[in-house]
């Protein structure tokens, strides 16, 4: 059956039409009259569908139009439920029953059983007949027409790396270099100067998308390396303080356990604070009882030390700060002057150069986006990928905005910025930035898991040549694009995780509840959304015992469900008759007993169980035919049943290095892309040989630990091989340093598997190599794979090298990092589109002064880090002078980070800091370094 495409304008509108079609296959035998009436539900239901997307694109419908859409879209699932549920038991009932040929008593009840399943498919069409006459009625009845909307074209772009780069650094030219260079002089000893002998703190107030985490952030990074400890945590609006007292312990370095309760936390803290200098910074507080409890955390003996919190609320601030002398420093909206300056680096990449006829529109746009960071970088990115540069164009998108009202002027220009940007998004997008409104205030949400949930629900529509996963990650690249989400961690150039600005968030909470998108709990524990059919439950809190049977009402219903908190009312997940998506990633109390008889989940596509308690795998899985996405990482399971073989849609399979698959039958799933993590050396031969016959198989990551055997490397490198020709374009091998993995002696070079196989994978993109050995032969064997974009060396041998770049070489690599090694030079052509350098330096006497840096055409961001002795200083100083003033004159301008750590007896360090150029804004939140 076709695959459901499902969004948030037309609900399974556009699913329903291609199962009704699906239905009219002479396999399910349907009587003639019934033919006829699935014949009318398409007509029908196609011209509804059509009204629903002209629906969309209007920003404020009438309840007559709004009660009517969402009827709909109700029937539309219902519909579909009833499809689905109808051929899956038709087809358990005992295949096609076309072919006829029934012989004896079982199959006589066999074919009874389906015939009796096509008279409930006829009764049920009945039914969904008479209401959709019902609804189409009700339209003409109350002239339910005249509606006039928009569309747009989605956009193919992939994304900007410097926006994972340049994120903070943007904003510190842009309007917070001021601020912060104030509060870094008013927290901070002068040189020369008897550091504080109290703790002194501070807290940075100021309305939402001001930029103040972004703030406190450049202040952390800047200081942390004068402190012995360190920590950055958020509290969020509804914490949990339990687990912020751990994440602070884990930081600073005290030892924290999950049987530990908040008093037993505390003292930890205290005993490991108290005789140390710290800096903690604590952002967004939304209420002053937490501060209470973490104030008490952070012991005020610890001389010199720093806290800095971050809150929206002046009351808030005051509390936090005044009762240990601190001081409130107030942030304020960007003037007209940095205002302009953020605007125009976005859409023209310059902060000065607008066109004539745009400025008065520019003017008037700003006008309203009223300093607010959040707002203008909101609209600039708008306007720099979907509105052409004329100024009747932007004069219209200046009209479309609305005026703020008085009294919470912040909050109605942020509405209406983000419910602009919302509507002009294509249909696709939206849906997918809707669904983000599942996951809980600052949280880390991996690109994988996103992608995999959006796969599973029906919101990815892949174009020809085009995996549903590389669809989905376009639509995730997109979002990023757009500064509709912000990109976290970046690992070989790629994205890989995000979180959600807490402002676009509540904005998506709220859109989502009106359109009936998304049902999730409140802090008081109850349900945003009084629908009887939930289709999407999302839960944050725990429920009350007055909604305990609500839950046991809604769990037919429900598509998709996601659980950020330990729920005992979900169980049993086999109530869910109908869910194609379980999301339960670290749920703990999840066990092998809530997976029994996982295989009557007949529409189950995604199950994340990542985290949790389950320790084996019941051999049910394997009848889970829909199964696409399994994620079983970070559990305790050992062990994959035999029947997982039988899960021939199965695409992405995440397990724990320490899972041992079936010696046999592995090949069966075709369908695999990707495959991570396991160990090499636990599978069986057989396995590994099979794996060559995965001819769908992307991206491949596996570990070498130190109980190796020849014929297991190479059988593997025999099926890598054999892949080379399909789609394999990811192969991430971790070769353990200090094992024996891939023996050292003459007969078997360190990395003869790379040059037997690696030069021939002419698709490979990714490559990240741990090794104890590497020479110039096998860089020059990685330089000539002509499709390697992603490089991550990691070198055992601090004193490998020295390393040339020559001008023929890694023509396509866009990023790459290597360490630890002592000398490397980039001669003129090598690497002509890298975007990325990191590197990591062991300097000697020997090392380059001049690393060729210049020589990198394409750079946007470099990142050099030197560990050398103390009688080193005025050396290294010189390469770092070198490097800047080389990068200065550079064409790109491009950010460059430069750590050293001089060593002595003592082993002290010292960070030096950033110096930062770009050419356009970009965003990485969380700086690895």
């Amino acid at each position: 059956m076709e695959r459901a495409i499902v969004s948030a304008a037309t609900g399974a509108m556009s699913s329903v039409l291609a199962k009704l079609a699906e239905l009219l296959h002479e396999k399910y035998k349907l009587a003639k009259g019934v033919r006829k009436d699935i014949e009318f539900l398409r007509s029908e239901l196609s011209v509804m569908n059509d009204l629903l997307y002209v629906m969309a694109d209007i920003q404020e419908l009438d309840a007559l139009n709004k009660g009517w859409r969402d009827r709909v879209r109700e029937l539309a699932y219902d519909v579909e439920d009833c499809i689905d549920l109808s051929v899956a038991r038709f087809c358990h009932a005992g295949g096609d029953a076309s072919k006829g040929g029934f012989i004896g008593t079982k199959q006589l009840a066999r074919k009874l059983k389906k015939i009796r399943v096509s008279f409930q498919i006829a009764h049920q069409i009945q039914e969904l007949k008479a209401r959709v006459i019902e609804e189409s009625d009700r339209q003409k009845r109350y002239k339910l027409d005249g509606l006039i909307g928009s569309s747009s074209d989605p956009s193919r772009n992939k994304v900007d790396l410097r926006m994972c780069a340049l994120w903070e650094e943007t904003k510190n030219l842009v309007g917070l270099d001021g601020p912060m260079d104030e509060i870094i002089r008013l927290l901070m000893p002068r040189e020369g100067e008897v550091p504080s002998q109290q703790v002194r703190t501070l807290s940075i107030v100021g309305c939402a998308g001001l930029g103040k985490t972004t703030l406190a952030n450049q202040v952390y990074q800047k200081i942390q390396g004068h402190f012995e400890c360190k920590a950055f945590i958020s509290v969020s609006q509804n914490p949990n303080i339990k687990d912020i007292l751990m994440k602070i312990c884990s930081q600073v370095g005290a030892t924290p356990s999950m049987a530990d309760d908040e008093v037993l936390l505390v003292n930890k803290l205290r005993e490991r604070l108290q005789y140390k200098r710290y800096i903690v910074v604590v952002d967004d507080i939304w209420h002053s009882d937490p501060w209470k409890i973490i104030g008490q955390a952070l012991v005020r003996t610890s001389l010199g030390s720093i806290i800095i919190v971050t809150t929206r609320l002046k009351d808030v601030a005051e509390s936090c700060c005044f009762s240990h002398g601190g001081r409130v420093y107030d942030m304020r909206p960007l003037d007209d002057n940095d205002s302009r300056r953020l605007f125009f680096k976005r859409i023209f990449d310059s902060e000065d150069k607008c066109p004539h006829e745009l400025e008065r529109a520019s003017e008037d746009i700003l006008e309203k986006c009223d300093g607010i960071p959040l707002a203008i970088i909101s609209i600039s990115s708008f306007l720099a990928v979907d509105v052409p540069q004329s100024a009747d164009h932007w004069n219209k998108v200046k009209e479309s905005i609305s005026s703020p009202l008085t009294g919470n002027k912040a909050v109605e220009t942020m509405q209406s910025v983000l419910s602009l940007s919302y509507f002009n998004l294509p249909h696709h997008l939206r849906t997918c930035l809707l669904d983000l409104s599942a996951f809980p205030e600052d949280c880390i949400i991996e690109s994988d898991r996103l992608i995999g949930k959006w796969i599973a629900e029906g919101f990815v529509n892949a174009e020809p040549g085009e995996s549903l996963y590389e669809a989905g990650l376009r639509y995730f690249n997109d979002l990023i694009n757009r500064s509709l989400i912000q990109p976290l961690h970046e690992v070989r150039g790629v994205v890989v995780s995000c979180r959600v600005h807490d402002v676009i968030l509540n904005f998506l909470v709220s859109k989502s509840i009106e359109e009936n998108f998304l049902t999730l709990s409140d802090p008081s524990g109850l349900p945003t959304s009084l629908h009887s059919k939930v289709r999407r439950l999302s839960l944050h809190n725990s429920y009350q015992e007055n909604v305990v049977s609500w839950i046991k009402y809604i769990k037919p219903y429900v598509q998709s469900l996601a659980c950020f908190v330990d729920c005992k009312e979900l169980f049993s997940l086999m109530e869910f008759e109908v869910v194609r998506v379980l999301d339960l990633e670290d749920r703990l109390p999840l066990t092998n007993a809530h997976l029994a008889n996982v295989e009557v989940l007949l529409q189950l596509r995604y199950l994340n169980i990542k985290g949790t308690g389950v320790s084996e795998l019941p051999a049910g899985i394997g009848k889970v035919q829909n199964l696409e996405t399994l994620d079983i990482s970070l559990t305790q399971v050992e062990k994959l049943p035999s029947t997982i073989v039988h899960l021939e849609k199965l695409a992405r399979l995440f397990v724990s290095p320490k899972v041992k698959f079936p010696a046999e039958g592995f090949s069966k799933m075709k369908r695999l892309e990707q495959l991570t993590l396991l160990s090499i050396h636990r599978q069986p031969l057989s396995f590994l040989k099979e794996l060559g016959q995965l001819t769908n198989l992307r991206m491949f990551e596996a570990i070498c630990d130190d109980n190796y055997e020849g014929s297991a490397w190479e059988i593997l490198t025999s099926s890598l091989r054999a892949l080379c020709s399909h789609k394999l374009v990811g192969v991430d091998i971790n070769m353990r340093i200090g094992s024996n993995a891939i023996p050292m002696d003459s007969s078997f070079p360190a990395l003869q598997s790379l040059q037997t196989f690696m030069g021939l994978l002419v698709n490979l993109e990714v490559l990240q190599l741990e090794t104890k050995r590497f020479t110039p032969e096998d860089l020059r064997v990685l330089g000539g794979m002509p499709a390697l974009e992603n490089l991550i060396l990691y070198l055992a041998d601090t004193h490998a090298g020295p390393f040339t770049i020559r001008g023929h070489e890694f023509q396509r690599l866009k990023s790459f990092r290597v360490g630890e090694l002592n000398q490397i030079l980039f001669m003129p052509g090598g690497m002509p589109n890298l975007k990325h350098l990191k590197i990591r330096l062991a300097f000697t006497t020997n090392s380059y002064s001049d690393l060729g840096i210049q020589h990198l055409a394409s750079l946007i961001m470099v990142d050099v880090g030197i560990n050398a002795w103390c009688d080193h200083r005025g050396a290294v100083e010189d390469v770092e002078a070198k490097t800047r003033s080389l990068l200065d004159t550079h064409p790109n301008r491009p950010t460059l980070i430069f750590n050293t750590n001089f060593l002595d007896d003592c082993y002290f360090t010292k960070r030096v800091g950033k110096i930062s150029y770009f050419t356009k804004r970009v965003g990485k939140i969380n700086d690895e370094n």
